[in-house]
């Protein structure tokens, strides 16, 4: 062996030694993500948010109280009896026992009068329910191991013929907890399972399916520690959701450029009899398509910082590291692992130097064909398509109940939905109305505000238990049930025009110095949704003008970036409404989880650019020896392998997320899925080279020459 190979040799072993050290170092000495995930701070909202400045208000006056609700529920088919009730009441009650549960708040019912113990049973006698106050400084892990242990309290004491449920917002945040950790290694496993078979599938080749997974697992290896690392040092935090979707990411796109490496690299081991030298023009072709996909994700989801919502904030640093992490092993790690096996790679069919034989027109061959020579009939027919998926966009309604995306069999949704028909649904999670004033507020007055308050259609009952002014009379404090669901759009219309409608209610009321306030998950939900808006169209505008400009300077031309980003857009905007299409024929769903539409932008797009670039990154290669419209079917041959393979498998994964319990995560996965495979099939092989055959090559990259 020449002192050269042995040279490429050596630095390809020292890339993946690297890697390997880092891997073992850090897994060593950080943690690993899953071990700091943890709930957002004043439910992801800003401090100034009015729910949150809110709920200090009402901590401040009123501070032995306003809990996380807790309800126990009780249901059997007929009739419950008294005797019962104290049951259920006294195995409640029993948690007061162990100096555990020291700080749980629980009503004694079972010493009550019968009349006043059946105020919390429904009116038909078949569901009763028990409400608790945990504390409210209790999030994520610690609330769920407090819930736990109370239901392995009392759920041993109540007969088996007795349905118990538990719900409410610390019975909702408890099995939200508990399904992302059960579903965290079916996620994985998955994950690694479904690109193994496909690539098996596609390629037939046993190394080629194990080196990207090598790849992706060393990567997740070092990612995880990373961002472990990160969150122990409180730089940042993350939840379950972040990290569940990093997973999918990580490994797909790591796959993605293991089949660009692959298909280049079995191309120039054709053209030269030394493995490294073909690795070295290898990389020489691919590393600018890496490294400007690579760069357009970490910038892309980069943007998420300039949110609001801190759910979204906490979503930037997780997967810019990813991105980088994924960045560099597709310029270092992925090419050294290549290298080091060689020909052996392509077993059992060896890609043999100086093989000149006239290969096979492929389908993609036969597609740049056709497309090349009739681009109108492509174009227009496709244009329209993806419009009429885009116009159903404007019928789509976002959800902001979370109980909805749970599994219909699990306890907080079970006994939500009891609450809900034997009781009212607005009872399950009220609001307060807070007053502060600079004077003693009377009985009159307050009767006056609140019967101007009930007049609000949103509004079912204001309610309050024993005297609702604190002990210096100048703050009081009541419960608001507003009709129907409390996380709707009725009762969020409600409560923010109850808000506008404050000042002229309080001056009627000649309380022009006092100040109303209203907290509770109704009020948070209806402020989500305001930051909601504002935190998507600023990161949609952010990223299309960040990566216009990427893609500008990748293309050195001012129309190439116009119509790449202007076709990721229309795929973007068409698979969004076409999903919600789906999901209303399908599922009779009434709307989708808020978030789904920004997460599915940032990664669509960002997806989206990465086979923009592979392509015309050809097409510009090929232009250098031969016509504009050959160069464009020499290139979409080349790279419609690469990239239908490369989409077959990203879409696969996403929908791996069908695996998780969580409904939003099973919607967004199929969103996903659909998303790429209409960008991989329809726009990236159809659409663009029907453009740049129609503008030709002064316009396709104009002002550059090439």
């Amino acid at each position: 062996m020449t002192e050269g190979k042995l040279k490429g040799r050596r630095l390809w072993w020292f890339s993946i030694g690297i890697w390997l050290l880092l891997t073992v170092l850090l897994s060593a000495l950080a943690p690993g993500s899953k071990e700091n995930v943890i709930a957002n701070k004043d439910f992801g909202l800003p401090t100034d948010a009015p729910s949150i400045v809110a709920s200090k208000q009402l901590e401040k006056y009123f501070p032995n109280e306003g809990g996380i609700p807790l309800f126990a529920v009780f249901h059997k088919d007929g009739i419950l009896s008294d005797e019962e009730l104290v049951g259920f009441a006294e195995a409640v009650e029993s948690v007061k026992d162990d100096t555990v549960f020291d700080e749980v708040e629980v009503i004694p019912l079972s010493k009550l009068q019968p009349n006043l113990r059946a105020s919390f049973l429904s009116d038909n006698g078949e569901t009763f329910f028990i409400p608790l106050g945990l504390p409210k400084d209790l999030e994520g892990k610690d609330l769920h191991n407090l819930v736990k242990s109370i239901k392995e309290l009392v759920g041993p004491q109540v007969n088996e013929t007795i349905e118990l449920s538990w719900t409410g917002p610390a019975g909702i945040a408890s099995d939200a907890v508990e399904l992302f950790s059960q579903a965290d290694i079916v996620l994985l496993l998955s994950t690694v399972g479904l690109i193994l078979v496909l690539l098996l599938v596609i390629y037939r080749s046993p190394l080629l399916t194990l080196i990207p997974l090598l790849g992706a697992g060393i990567v997740y290896a070092v990612v995880d520690r990373v961002v472990g690392f990160a969150t122990a040092q409180g730089w940042f935090g993350v939840d379950s959701q972040a990290l569940s979707i990093m997973t999918i990411l990580l490994f797909a796109v790591v796959t993605d450029y293991s089949l660009l490496i692959f298909s280049r690299y079995r191309e120039e081991l054709k053209t030269h009899e030394d493995a490294n030298a073909a690795m070295r023009e290898t990389m020489k072709h691919v590393k600018e398509p890496i490294f400007f996909s690579g760069s357009t994700i970490v910038l892309g989801v980069a943007t998420l910082f300039f949110a609001l919502y801190e759910p979204y904030r906490n979503f930037a640093p997780v997967f810019a590291i990813a991105a980088a992490g994924m960045l560099i092993a597709g310029l270092t790690l992925l090419p050294a692992l290549f290298a080091v096996i060689g020909r052996k790679a392509f077993w059992p069919v060896i890609p043999k130097y100086g093989d000149v034989t006239v290969e096979k027109k492929s389908i993609w061959g036969k597609v740049a064909n056709v497309v090349t020579k009739k681009p109108l009939q492509f174009m227009i027919p496709i244009l329209l398509l993806l419009v009429l998926g885009a116009w159903n966009m404007t019928n789509m309604k976002e959800s902001y109940d979370l109980i909805a995306s749970f599994p219909e069999d699990l306890s907080s949704r079970v006994g939500y939905e009891r609450l809900g028909a034997d009781f009212s649904e607005g009872s399950l999670a009220p609001s307060t109305l807070l007053f502060v004033s600079k004077h003693e507020l009377g009985m009159e007055e307050m009767k006056t505000v609140i019967d101007k308050i009930k007049e609000n259609p949103a509004i079912a009952d204001v309610t309050t238990q024993g005297n609702p002014v604190n002990e210096d009379g100048k703050a009081a404090k009541f419960s608001i049930i507003f009709k129907g669901n409390p996380y709707g759009t009725e009762a969020f219309d409600g409560l923010l025009k109850l808000r506008e409608d404050s000042k002229s209610i309080l001056e009627e009321a000649n309380l022009s110095d006092t100040e109303m306030y209203i907290s509770g998950e109704t009020a948070i939900n209806a402020d989500v949704r305001d930051i909601n808006g504002r935190d998507t169209w600023i990161v949609m505008i952010l990223m299309t003008v960040l990566i216009t400009f990427m893609l500008g300077f990748q293309t050195r031309s001012i129309i190439a970036p116009i119509y790449m980003i202007g076709s990721i857009l229309l795929s973007f905007v068409a698979t969004l409404g076409l999903s919600y299409f789906l999901f209303e024929v399908f599922l009779d769903l009434d709307g989708i989880n808020y978030r789904i539409p920004l997460y599915a932008f940032v990664f669509l797009v960002a997806l989206g650019v990465d086979y923009s670039i592979m392509l015309i990154a050809r097409i510009r290669e090929e232009l250098k020896v031969m016509p504009f419209d050959d160069a464009v079917r020499k290139g979409l041959e080349r790279t419609g392998g690469v990239i239908s393979s490369a989409g077959v498998i990203l879409a696969a994964t996403f929908l791996v997320l069908a695996t998780m319990p969580i409904y939003e995560l099973k919607l967004f996965g199929f969103i996903m899925a659909l998303g790429i495979l209409i960008d991989t099939f329809v726009v990236r092989p159809l659409l663009i080279p029907a453009v740049l055959v129609l503008l030709g090559k002064k316009w396709s990259f104009w002002p550059k020459k090439i």
